[in-house]
């Protein structure tokens, strides 16, 4: 009997919890009310590679297109020319350093960085103002000591790193764009 009670206390207590009513949501909204599909529409054009790293982009693309349609907060299309939002990347630095040596001076653990920098664009070419237009991200590794990790299994684990931020960067500046929520 007392666990009944708790659990009603418990559950009375996280339905008024803005945790269950924080906006955007899924479908996001504004104010309560829903956005409507034909401003939740973004076309994901292919991720260029400026920098060392071979095959990156197309990795990248991937992740961030999967992402995108994991969260659920737009709706991806295949047309250009029926999108509201238009999202650009490109991958600007790869590097990759040593980070641990051992007493004999061989390498035990490496650091990878990735930066991409990213643009939200509208239908008619205005950009959208991110917090950041580069967003990095950075592992490291080691196939010597520890959880031992190929240099492949480290850029996929930094790439799904950085297709999270990237997403979360993406959504939150439409959001606030959309909802006009800051000011300029």
């Amino acid at each position: 009997m007392r666990f009944l009670i708790f659990t009603l206390l418990l559950g009375f207590f996280l339905s008024g919890c803005s945790v269950f009513h924080r906006e955007p949501g899924n479908p996001p909204k504004i104010d309560g009310i829903p956005i409507p599909d034909s401003q939740r529409t973004v076309y994901v054009q292919n991720f260029r590679n400026n920098s060392y790293g071979i095959a990156l982009q197309t990795q990248l693309t991937d992740l961030v297109k999967q992402e995108i349609n994991n969260r659920g907060r737009f709706i991806q299309t295949r047309d250009k020319s029926q999108a509201a939002y238009r999202i650009y990347g490109e991958i600007s630095h790869y590097q990759q350093v040593g980070v641990l040596l051992d007493q004999g001076g061989q390498l035990l653990s490496k650091e990878m960085l990735i930066i991409c920098k990213v643009e939200l664009q509208k239908a008619g070419g205005e950009r959208i103002r991110l917090e950041r237009d580069e967003i990095p991200a950075r592992v490291i590794y080691s196939d010597q000591v520890g959880y031992l990790e190929t240099e492949t299994q480290a850029q996929s684990r930094a790439l799904r790193i950085l297709s999270i931020r990237i997403s979360e960067e993406l959504e939150r500046a439409w959001y606030y764009s959309i909802s006009g929520k800051i000011d300029d």
